[in-house]
């Protein structure tokens, strides 16, 4: 007799997921209503005299943000574990896992995007104390909507979320999976850049604090959902993807642990009000969930390790690690609702409350050099890149490479150079005074770009990084594809990097974006990395140390140095000659009594950018003229070696050519 197995039907595979679909849904809600109610953030009418919007918007707001918070880092988790976690046929395709991954993505982002968009109008009718659908009238909601900080935010999310939804759908290559990631981490900390706690004081820690927490946060409970997922499944190559995601969970929990202390430091006003105020209990209620899922997550990796072929014991644990940073996730997202207990305490004047902190002393040798007005973005910046480079120079050491101090020395000295131009006296003055801005521009631009370009980083890291032995791309590789990719032939163009380096100037100086950069600390903050990352490019095509997508002969970086010093000069110029001063519609309101004269302030911060422009450009130029020098010298040896190795057979062949049109010229001119 004949046994007749039958296929499994085709949705088989997709049943069990299910549940635990429902499981985390349920866990995620549980911890929002769990949080709204221990914050007293759940919906209450309103005391008398206060705008009340009706409870349809009291609850529907923080459920609209769950939800954004969610499939957010879902999304985000999906497209980490397709692109770089599950191990792939080759360096070009995501697995079959993979590709499944990315499909879901794909849906997870419209819904991403359909719940930002929720947001917003829950968002708008909260602000002016509307029910919904008064709110939503639309001469009402395209007046106000949109003259809220986090509905813009928001209305960003959901654009990029539709861009990865469309993109996701029809893509199946590992870069486009990488690329997608990055557009998903980007829509993700859109939110928390405008989050009401940076209004509190410590602004910079606020931001950097909130949007570092939020990326770590989703890696770590995205890539555990994913994780879990390929365990009930039971896809191939889980194994790789565990030990993977082990190494980035890791990161994450270090970086959201020191990131969470950061931010309830932003928002508590004394160590005691973490035992006597809704917020703070909110705070010992995520440590104890963080600690205990902390715990599973041990138990859960240590049984990957034991039996890497047995997923069931491993999909519980997963699962049970899954379910509970959920419930985290909901307590996370209460509190972003709930009243926080520190106050916002009044500065003297008007002036010093839209600037943030006391106005600075007049300016001394000792109080621009030496002060202190921290930027904690840009000293965790600084902190990352001397950091990784320190590991790149001890990978290569261990790997026998010697790597010259002079580059190490030239890395630190630009590290150091960003930290006193962001973070020491100058940060405060350049806030108040044209001139000490133009310095500080000055030097992101051009001065820490040099030497960061000089500590020739992408060489370093070649050496450093050794060359992955699975068919799918490891860090090398992933940074060999990143370098020859169109967007980074683009993006190192002569041309492009000319016209960031100075009609950017134009474009940015004399609209009314300077005004809105310097009146916002998220402006503020892009502004000083644009002006970073511009001189990077900038010098990093000029100099030409590092391997790159196109090889620049050294008369053409001579010709854009001599054009990039001439329109630099222009626009220096056009600021000293203006009767207006630059940035009024900030610096004026901001002026501190030791400044008199806005005009004269204006002149001299073009004095500055004209002078401090001038001289490290010029020092660059003579080394690319000398390294035109050495070409030609170098080329000069290696042809009269050539001559010497070939009895000089190229220019015994250029005479006998020459003789030959001669004989044929003659030739014709007799007939």
């Amino acid at each position: 007799m004949t046994t007749v197995t039958r296929a499994p039907a085709p949705s088989d595979e997709r049943l069990p997921s299910v549940w635990p679909a429902l499981g985390g849904a349920a866990a995620a809600a549980v911890g929002l209503m769990l949080g709204l109610l221990l914050g007293g953030a759940a919906y209450q009418t309103p005391e008398t005299g206060l705008p009340d919007p009706g409870p349809v918007v009291g609850w529907g707001l923080p459920i609209a943000t769950a939800l954004t918070v969610i499939a957010g880092t879902i999304t985000l988790g999906l497209l980490v574990t397709a692109a770089f976690l599950m191990p792939g046929p080759d360096r070009t395709h995501v697995s079959r896992a993979g590709r499944r991954d990315v499909v879901l993505a794909a849906w997870s982002a419209l819904v991403w995007a359909a719940s930002a968009l929720a947001t917003i109008a829950f968002t708008h009718a909260t602000v002016i104390g509307e029910p919904l659908h008064r709110a939503m009238a639309p001469a009402t909601f395209f007046t106000y909507a949109f003259e809220i900080p986090a509905n813009v935010a928001h209305l960003v999310t959901a654009i990029l979320a539709i861009g990865i939804a469309v993109a996701a759908a029809f893509t199946a290559r590992t870069s486009a999976a990488a690329m997608l990631t990055g557009i998903a981490t980007i829509a993700l900390i859109a939110g928390p850049l405008t989050a009401h706690g940076t209004d509190l004081g410590d602004h910079s820690l606020s931001l950097a604090a909130g949007t570092v927490h939020a990326v770590a946060a989703a890696l770590w409970v995205g890539g555990l959902i994913a994780m879990t997922r390929h365990a009930l499944l039971r896809d191939p190559g889980l194994s790789v993807a565990i030990g993977r995601f082990s190494v980035l969970a890791t990161a994450a929990v270090i970086v959201l642990a020191a990131s969470g202390v950061a931010n309830t430091y932003t928002r508590l006003e004394q160590f005691g009000e973490l035992f006597t105020t809704p917020y703070g209990l909110l705070v010992l209620l995520k440590v104890a969930l963080l600690a205990t899922i902390a715990a599973v997550a041990w138990n859960s990796r240590r049984t990957a390790a034991a039996d890497p072929q047995q997923s069931g014991p491993l999909f519980r644990w997963l699962l049970a690690e899954g379910l509970l940073l959920l419930v985290t996730v909901g307590v996370a997202v209460s509190m972003t609702v709930t009243q926080y207990p520190r106050l916002a305490v009044p500065l003297p004047s008007p002036a010093e409350e839209l600037l943030g902190f006391p106005f600075p002393p007049p300016p001394t040798a000792a109080s621009v050099m030496i002060g202190w007005y921290p930027d904690v973005v840009f000293l965790l910046i600084a902190a990352v890149l001397a950091g990784v480079y320190g590991w790149g120079v001890w990978r290569a050491h261990r790997r026998g490479i010697h790597w010259p101090w002079g580059r190490v020395v030239a890395w630190y000295a630009g590290v150091l150079f960003l930290v006193w131009a962001t973070s020491s006296g100058i940060s405060g003055y350049a806030k108040v005074s044209v001139q000490w801005h133009m310095v500080q521009h000055m030097s992101l631009s051009m001065v820490v770009p040099i030497l960061l370009v000089l500590g020739m980083p992408i060489m370093l890291a070649l050496r450093a990084l050794r060359p992955s032995k699975g068919p799918d791309r490891g860090p090398r590789e992933w940074l060999l594809w990143g370098l020859h990719a169109p967007i980074s032939r683009f993006v190192t163009h002569p041309l492009y990097v000319l016209a960031v380096g100075t009609f950017g100037l134009f474009g940015l100086y004399f609209t009314p974006l300077f005004g809105w950069a310097m009146g916002s600390h998220l402006g503020h903050v892009l502004m000083g990395v644009h002006f970073l990352l511009a001189g990077f490019l900038f010098y990093w095509v000029v100099l030409g140390l590092d391997p790159g997508p196109r090889e620049v002969p050294a008369w053409a970086r001579l010709l854009l140095l001599l054009l990039f010093i001439s329109l630099h000069a222009f626009f220096a110029v056009a600021i000293m000659m203006s009767a207006v001063p630059l940035g009024a519609e900030w610096f004026a309101q901001v002026q501190p009594p030791w400044l008199t004269d806005a005009v004269q302030d204006s002149v001299s911060g073009g004095g500055v950018a004209w002078g401090i422009g001038e001289i490290p450009t010029i020092v660059v130029m003579i080394v690319v003229a000398v390294q035109w020098a050495r070409t030609d010298e170098r080329r000069a040896k290696r042809m009269d070696r050539q001559a010497d190795r070939d009895g000089d057979a190229e220019r015994l062949a250029y005479n006998a050519r020459l003789a030959a049109m001669a004989e044929r010229s003659s030739q014709s001119k007799s007939t």
